[in-house]
C-alpha cells in the first residue's frame, strides 16, 4: 500500500484543495491526515474518485464514509472532519487505508502556512484553490506592511 500511495501522491496536490498531508502506518493500515483551509472540506470527493479509480487508482473501495459537509443544511464550521475508511478489494483486508480531511482549526489565520508554501514555490493557481481569497489577501497585506516598516 505504501508504494501505491507514493506513486499517487500528486493527487493530493492536483485534485484536492488540501495544504498539508501527513501519512503514517498503524499496524497493517495506512492513515492519512489532510488539512484544508475551507470551512467545509472541499474537493475530497474528487480525491476519493481518483484514489479509487478502477484503472489508475489504488486497489481499494470506500467502505465507510462519515461526512456531513455535502448536506445542504450542514453548518459551516471550522474544525469539521470528514473521515473515510477503505477496504482492499483485491486483498479482502478491512481498513487498509483511512483518510481524514479536516477543515483546519486555524480558522482564517493562515499567514504562516501561506508564507511557507510560497517560499517552497507553490503556484498562485494552486494557492487560490487551496486557500480562501480573503486569507491570501490578508497575508499579502500583512507582508506588504512588514516590508514598509
Amino acid at each position: 500500500m505504501g508504494s501505491a500511495l507514493l506513486r499517487r501522491i500528486a493527487l493530493f496536490h492536483t485534485v484536492s484543495a488540501v495544504y498539508r498531508v501527513q501519512c503514517w502506518v498503524d499496524g497493517d493500515s495506512w492513515k492519512i491526515d489532510a488539512r484544508t483551509a475551507h470551512p467545509r472540506a472541499r474537493w475530497h470527493d474528487q480525491l476519493l474518485q481518483q484514489l479509487c479509480h478502477p484503472r489508475w487508482g489504488l486497489p481499494v473501495n470506500v467502505s465507510h464514509r462519515f461526512c456531513r459537509c455535502a448536506e445542504p443544511y450542514a453548518p459551516y464550521q471550522w474544525g469539521h472532519t470528514c473521515s473515510f475508511y477503505f477496504d482492499g478489494h483485491n486483498t479482502g483486508v478491512d481498513d487498509t487505508l483511512y483518510l481524514r480531511v479536516h477543515a483546519s482549526p486555524e480558522g482564517r489565520d493562515f499567514d504562516r502556512q501561506i508564507e511557507t508554501l510560497r517560499q517552497t514555490g507553490a503556484s498562485e493557481d494552486w494557492m487560490a484553490r487551496a486557500f480562501p481569497r480573503c486569507a491570501i489577501q490578508h497575508h499579502d497585506q500583512h507582508y506588504q506592511a512588514e516590508r514598509l516598516r
